[in-house]
């Protein structure tokens, strides 16, 4: 109560044009504190709007353009999708990490570093195996000149989806052939997008049997393994799901983690099966090798596709010197009862298969690729001798999909 008189003594002392000022200063100190904490208000909104990296986990949409520099005179095509394929997003091994998995078409990337704060998705690192099989490998490796392969995109959204923008180039990626050597290089510019696709699924849906065809046999040392056989899944009381009877081997069980959102199953990279087999890597002091990330698989209307390597493991053969392996470069499993049309007719013409040759009506010249994009067969009217699978057929401006058997 004593300041009480201090204060209106203090005012009165003031003549008026000291008294004007200091209400000035007063009011332009408190218009300054207001446009402050709206500055930090605004901030704050800002880092809010950027998703969670719980948001970021799910199935994406690449686009980009593609450059190929053949190196080798052998294909003047790229050997891998171009711009239109699925990627996915996973959680990562620590806090703020997620996976980045699917580029050119394979099941392999990286993992990054997520800042929800900027939404920034980065990572370096010297070498980047996003493919290796025991034919092919596709590769970024900066690791000699001390460099490193940089990724970082600008998470934003557009029509209401998440995207991801590359802030820079993907390139001097290595095509390989394991037995002759670099083939090519593949590079995508900056700007390439991943779109969040509004995609999800019930586990109790996924269960069934179904048949699972082989895109490309990479490896076979294990003879009673099959490229076709019945895959058999199964769902527990938590969710988890479990696929049997790889390779139409018994005793080949393994259980995968199911992510609703997105549509994914994840199974382990590696674990050994009732029977002593792997699925995936075996003992590396024993042969086992598999640099590829674990096998996931894409649920879709009555199917599941994954676009990864699939391996299993035997061990080691020392009188051949080699593996005892069975993998396969991607593959379609399609649910009992559902099966895959045969004929498609489209347009002017129609294109169907009939006794495992692919028939393009109107003598038109037709081409074949297998699921990740690879021409494997080119010809007039008709193509014969391809194994048993499922492809790409196209010719003029209609394409298919059909399933030889």
């Amino acid at each position: 109560m004593a300041l009480l008189p201090f204060f209106s003594n203090f005012a009165a002392d003031l003549k008026p044009k000291e008294m004007l000022m200091r209400n000035f200063t007063l009011k332009l100190w408190m218009a300054g504190s207001l446009l402050l904490a709206l500055l930090l208000g605004t901030q704050g909104v800002a880092a809010a709007e950027y998703p969670s990296i719980e948001e970021l986990y799910g199935r994406y949409r690449f686009s980009g353009e593609l450059t190929w520099t053949d190196m080798a005179g052998a294909s003047p095509e790229a050997p891998v999708p171009a711009t239109d394929y699925n990627m996915i997003v996973l959680p990562g091994e620590n806090e703020n990490e997620v996976k980045l998995l699917g580029f050119f078409g394979y099941g392999n990337g990286v993992t990054l570093n997520y800042d929800a704060a900027t939404g920034v998705l980065s990572g370096s690192t010297p070498t980047v195996i996003f493919f290796m099989t025991g034919s092919a490998m596709v590769t970024a490796d900066m690791a000699a000149t001390g460099g490193t392969v940089d990724f970082s995109y600008q998470v934003g959204e557009e029509d209401g989806k998440i995207v991801l923008t590359a802030q820079n180039a993907l390139s001097d990626v290595t095509y390989m052939d394991m037995l002759v050597g670099a083939m090519g290089s593949l590079s995508y510019a900056a700007g390439y997008t991943l779109t969040k696709e509004d995609v999800t699924a019930e586990v109790n849906d996924v269960a069934g049997t179904y048949e699972f065809t082989s895109s490309v046999v990479d490896m076979n040392t294990i003879m009673e393994g099959s490229d076709i056989f019945d895959l058999n899944v199964t769902v527990d009381g938590d969710g988890n799901v479990a696929f049997d009877n790889w390779f139409g081997i018994a005793d080949t069980k393994v259980t995968g983690t199911f992510y609703a959102e997105g549509g994914i199953i994840v199974l382990p990279h590696d674990v050994q099966l009732a029977n002593g087999m792997y699925f995936g890597q075996g003992d590396p002091e024993l042969g086992g090798y598999n640099p590829n990330e674990a096998v996931y698989f894409l649920v879709g209307d009555g199917k599941l596709v994954t676009p990864g390597y699939v391996l299993l493991d035997n061990g080691y053969d020392e009188m051949t010197g080699m593996p005892l392996q069975y993998a396969v470069i991607g593959g379609e499993a399609v649910k009992k009862g559902l099966g895959i049309a045969g004929t498609v007719a489209e347009g002017d013409g129609s294109i169907y298969v009939a006794d495992g040759v692919i028939y393009v009506e109107n003598g038109e010249t037709v081409a074949v690729y297998n699921l990740q994009g690879m021409k494997v067969a080119e010809g007039i009217s008709q193509i014969d001798g391809l194994k048993a699978g499922i492809y790409v057929v196209k010719a003029g401006n209609r394409t298919a999909k059909v399933a030889l058997k």
